[in-house]
């Protein structure tokens, strides 16, 4: 990275000291800005890329551990450096355990501030790029599997049409067989290199105003079908005249597909599905004021989820079962949270036992 373009936030309400360092950074080439609390600094963050946010602890209003928070939601490219006195030092153990890369005591050493910044850069640069090459190498091994077994998927369908000779009864049984074997593990195989795609930050985000509402009868319209087959009642329970919202139309299809056929899944015949859109005030983070989002929340009749499993469900390493078909709904589900929050949303689930269960998520109102 180009040193003279690093970019600094420094958030104090100690006014000589905050533009001392100011004035220090700026003169060695750093892009820096101030803010004189907590509140200032959020504001700041919400209509600038920081690369460093140099934080005090204790500010009125919002401290910076609140900050702190806020900069791990929103804004997590930006890394974080605590400033506090000697008596703060365990609060800034809390900062390192919330995510802070380093805390400075006061005061603070200008001499050696500097080198300490430059050398975070580096050492993000150097994460950055490994991860870069991690995900590059994960996505070429997909690449490498799905090709060869994509091929074996069309053979196969060449047998079963005969193309190589007669085909006996049992034989096409087994061939089908080793068809849907083949498809779930294609499924698999579409769903990680997705997963790669996003974690990688190689997605973009198409946004355009739409109506969340239309969406959603779309993607059920789509699904009427097997809805039917398996005499599931579906009911749309809309607010009206729901205001336009900008998101990526065919991200939010995938991620409403998903959660209707994960309901259609677990939901046994003759059960019911309800989907709920409306318009929710909710406070997203610790010390923001509420803002306006859009809600869909998708509840199925199924077995519901067990309590100790509710932690699990949007966690790529979970465990709980083994058989490929609740993998492809895991990497779903991750797939889902991981579009939600490129949209600056959140995604979550409810449910007991016996009494269905609910997946909602919010996408903001601008």
């Amino acid at each position: 990275m180009d040193e003279a373009k690093i970019r600094v936030l420094i958030a104090d309400d100690e006014d000589g000291l905050r533009t001392t360092i100011a004035a220090w950074l700026g003169d060695e080439g750093f892009e820096v800005q101030q803010a004189p609390d907590g509140l200032e600094a959020v504001k700041l963050v919400q209509s600038n890329d920081f690369d460093i946010a140099l934080l005090d602890i204790k500010m009125p209003g919002m401290n910076g551990l609140e900050v702190l928070r806020y900069l791990r939601k929103n804004s997590p490219n930006t890394d974080t450096v605590m400033m506090t006195g000697m008596s703060d030092v365990s609060m800034a153990v809390e900062a390192m355990k919330l995510g802070a890369r380093e805390y400075l005591t006061k005061p603070v050493d200008l001499d050696q501030l500097v080198p300490q910044l430059r050398a975070l850069m580096r050492k993000r640069d150097a994460e950055d790029r490994i991860r870069q090459l991690q995900g590059e190498h994960t996505a070429r091994l997909l690449y490498d599997l799905h090709n060869p077994i994509s091929g074996l998927r069309q053979s196969i369908g060449y047998l079963l049409k005969e193309m190589a000779g007669p085909v006996s009864d049992h034989q096409k049984e087994l061939l089908g067989y080793m068809t849907s074997s083949i498809d779930r593990v294609i499924g698999l195989l579409d769903g990680m290199m997705d997963l790669t795609k996003l974690e990688a930050g190689r997605v973009r985000l198409n946004k355009g105003l739409s109506v969340l509402t239309d969406l959603v009868q779309e993607v059920v319209h789509e699904l009427r079908v097997p809805l039917q087959a398996n005499q599931i009642a579906v009911d749309i329970k809309a607010e009206p005249d729901l205001p336009p919202i900008e998101f990526d139309q065919q991200k939010i299809h995938q991620v409403l597909q998903n959660l209707l056929s994960n309901g259609l899944r677990t939901t046994p015949a003759q059960g019911a599905i309800v989907i709920h859109v409306q318009k929710v005030a909710m406070v997203m983070e610790e010390g923001q004021q509420p803002s306006d989002y859009a809600l869909a929340s998708v509840f199925n009749s199924g077995p519901g989820i067990p309590k100790e499993e509710l932690p699990l469900v949007f966690d790529r390493y979970r465990n709980v079962k083994k058989d490929s078909e609740d993998q492809r709904i895991t990497l779903g589900l991750i797939i889902c949270q991981r579009i939600i929050e490129a949209h600056n949303g959140k995604i979550w689930v409810e449910s007991e036992p016996g009494k269905g269960a609910t997946f909602s998520f919010v996408l903001p109102i601008r």
